[in-house]
């Protein structure tokens, strides 16, 4: 889209600047690697012109103090200026073939269990704090676009904090597998393809991104504490820490490592080693304060049990960096 956009652009003289909309999170545009970002861009899109919003706590985690923001202006102003003088790959047609064909069957995976699977909307709500984050008055925006609608009518934050609070983050790699699970010569295009192409490669490694960040036992201590012990929700939960299980999986197949700590990882590790002692306790409280609220009939008691939620949603984001 962007490159036809350009092409029309050109033809007509005009002057183009994208406007990039970035969230926190990679399901919402994030990407912590601002300079790399910037440079694995598609061909004759940025030329020294570049506008992006931040977003949510996005905003004080990159502006929040003047030394940190000199620096996130000059992580912006030397990667556009670099950009300048980097030459792009232009990726041959069957790469754009595998493009579309990784995009059709992802995005078909990802609907299939969020739209189709009648299971699914029950496990959300249960095993996570969904209903709760509209309760709180947490964010700019209601968390519903129509108060009245379902889960299609979430807005992209709510949908992704979700996740993110039980460090399951399912919106930004459900589907991946799904497209990534190849054999053979398709296998070896892809590695080719991240090998060679900045901006597949950028998108593969923020996905290793988050997939560092999920934690198996903190995703299912909410499952046994917050969901109904059914077969048909507790079957569910398991499925999706399979198909994270097939994600991590496809993802070193791609990238050919044995680690899915990819690059991004690498800037992320020591600063997690020092706050997941602390995040994941949050976690565990957060769970137990979710089940209290949840079967507590007390007005008193469910005032003091969300003021206490609402500690550990400010707690587990900040402790993430990256989860709204």
């Amino acid at each position: 889209s962007q490159e036809k956009m350009v092409q029309v652009a050109k033809k007509y003289g005009v002057e183009l600047t994208f406007f990039h909309g970035k969230g926190g999170t990679v399901g919402r545009g994030g990407n912590p690697a601002l300079y790399r970002a910037v440079l694995s861009h598609p061909p004759n899109t940025i030329n020294g012109r570049f506008r992006v919003t931040e977003q949510g706590e996005m905003i004080t985690q990159n502006f929040g103090s003047v030394p940190i923001a000199e620096r996130t202006l000059d992580i912006y102003t030397s990667a556009v200026l670099c950009e300048q003088f980097t030459k792009h790959v232009e990726p041959p047609q069957k790469w754009r073939d595998q493009m579309d064909r990784v995009s059709e069957i992802s995005c078909a995976g990802y609907r299939h269990l969020v739209r189709e699977e009648p299971r699914f909307v029950p496990y959300f709500r249960q095993a996570t704090p969904e209903l709760e984050l509209s309760t709180l008055n947490i964010g700019s925006r209601p968390a519903k676009r129509n108060p009245k609608g379902g889960i299609e009518s979430l807005r992209a934050i709510p949908w992704t904090f979700a996740w993110t609070q039980t460090r399951t983050h399912l919106s930004a790699w459900l589907g991946v597998a799904d497209a990534l699970d190849v054999d053979g010569d398709e296998v070896e295009g892809l590695q080719d393809m991240y090998k060679n192409w900045p901006w597949f490669r950028e998108i593969i490694d923020l996905v290793a991104m988050v997939l560092s960040k999920t934690d198996f036992s903190i995703s299912k201590n909410y499952d046994e504490q917050l969901v109904d012990k059914t077969e048909e929700l507790i079957s569910l939960g398991n499925e999706v820490r399979d198909r994270l299980v097939n994600t991590r999986k496809s993802v070193l197949k791609v990238t050919e490592s044995e680690d899915v700590a990819g690059p991004h990882v690498a800037l992320l590790r020591a600063s997690s080693k020092i706050r997941n002692p602390y995040v994941d306790p949050i976690n565990i409280i957060q769970a137990e304060i979710l089940k209290r609220f949840r079967s507590s009939t007390d007005y008193a008691e469910k005032e003091i049990l969300q003021d206490a939620l609402r500690v550990s949603i400010g707690g587990i984001s900040q402790g993430l960096r990256n989860s709204g």
